[in-house]
């Protein structure tokens, strides 16, 4: 999959780079979510900048705590019936390396929020999206 990430803290345009990364296989509990659309959060870019005490938590993080997209595989324990579902996904990369910055996330289904069918954020997802 494609991904922006990076290996050490500093001004973005210093430290992120965009390329392949593996694919993210979701463990027991978790869903895969094909993303449609990451959002920055401040911590997000405050990790990346460095500074206050936080460091890298892993030799390689990839940005983003907040995003949208359709789950397309599920962990043991999930119901296969979430796969096709539209989600939101908050805390993405939240004292995890991996986050919305990229093409799939997996992480606790709990954190893939099914949007309402009336909503603004999913009509624009199927606008663009279709399945």
């Amino acid at each position: 999959m494609q991904a922006a990430f990076y290996r050490s803290q500093g001004p973005a345009q210093e430290v992120m780079q965009y390329g392949e990364q593996p694919l993210p296989e979701p463990a027991a509990g978790e869903v895969r979510v094909r993303l449609h659309a990451s959002g920055v959060n401040p911590s997000d870019w405050k990790v990346r900048k460095g500074g206050s005490g936080r460091s890298l938590i892993a030799p390689l993080i990839i940005p983003h705590s907040d995003g949208a997209g359709a789950i397309d595989a599920v962990g043991k324990g999930v119901p296969a019936s979430r796969i096709g579902e539209r989600v939101w996904i908050w805390n993405g990369q939240w004292k995890r390396p991996f986050g919305t910055a990229a093409q799939y996330i997996a992480l606790p289904s709990f954190q893939a929020v099914a949007l309402p069918a009336h909503s603004a954020i999913r009509r624009a997802l199927v606008s663009a999206f279709p399945l």
